[in-house]
């Protein structure tokens, strides 16, 4: 007795093209209304290539979240390791922003494939909260190692830096966790007040910061620029911890 013929394969699905991906990541793309200026007009739209590439090649959102990583940390070694010349302050500037817009583009990977992983969110904010205190750690031992006179005043900008950005990012971070264990939803809708917003917390952002590296090379206007942003992350912070209290202290009047 012959063999039933086999059914014919299915064809295989066509591969979407970056224009479709592109289209795609827009609609599945977190609200960026009160992002930074940076992140809302450079970062993301930045990152939402890039990860319309990496889902072109088959990347998970945790192999981009590595390769963020690498480029990240890449760009701090040769701020650390590196005597400041306008070549290596681009070069640095030029990593740092790669690896910023690497960070936007796996969560934009995560929504458009559905969702990401605890494991993956997890693995994002410890390479975050990694990077944002290795790089001031960096400026601090360039500092040290190459800079003329490296006085304790020099010294204590990068160490007062770095103390602010990790408590903005585990304010942040704490908030976001005990709220949504309240079960609180956003705070901020969308409004006129949204271009405004983005300008004022413009200093905070990080990304601003990847760009003060090219910089680097002219010790005199980077320090304008870090003493700048200091200012701006510290402001940000003063503010934030007013708006968390508040919205915490919300939340427990409601229970």
């Amino acid at each position: 007795m012959s063999a039933a013929p086999s059914a014919a394969p299915s064809a295989a699905p066509p591969r979407r093209s970056i224009a479709e991906t592109m289209a795609e990541l827009r609609a599945a793309g977190k609200p960026s209304h009160h992002a930074p200026l940076y992140s809302r007009w450079v970062n993301r739209p930045l990152g939402r290539r890039l990860a319309a590439v990496a889902a072109r090649v088959g990347l998970t959102p945790d192999q981009v979240t590595a390769v963020s990583g690498v480029v990240t940390f890449a760009g701090i070694g040769l701020v650390a390791a590196a005597r400041p010349t306008p070549l290596v302050g681009v070069v640095a500037a030029l990593l740092l922003v790669t690896g910023y817009a690497l960070d936007s583009a796996d969560g934009q990977l995560a929504r458009l494939r559905g969702g990401g992983t605890l494991t993956g969110e997890w693995l994002d904010h410890m390479i975050d909260c990694a990077k944002g205190a290795a790089v001031h750690l960096a400026v601090l031992v360039s500092f040290y190692r190459f800079a003329e006179p490296a006085g304790p005043a020099l010294l204590v900008l990068p160490a007062a830096f770095g103390l602010v950005t990790t408590v903005v990012f585990f304010g942040t971070v704490l908030t976001d966790q005990l709220r949504r264990g309240a079960g609180a939803g956003a705070t901020a809708e969308p409004g006129p007040r949204s271009a405004a917003r983005s300008f004022l917390t413009a200093p905070a952002d990080h990304g601003l910061l990847c760009v003060a590296f090219a910089l680097f090379g002219w010790l005199p206007a980077f320090l304008v620029a870090y003493a700048v942003l200091l200012l701006g992350t510290t402001a940000y912070l003063a503010a934030g911890l007013v708006r968390w209290r508040r919205q915490l202290a919300a939340l427990d009047a409601a229970r």
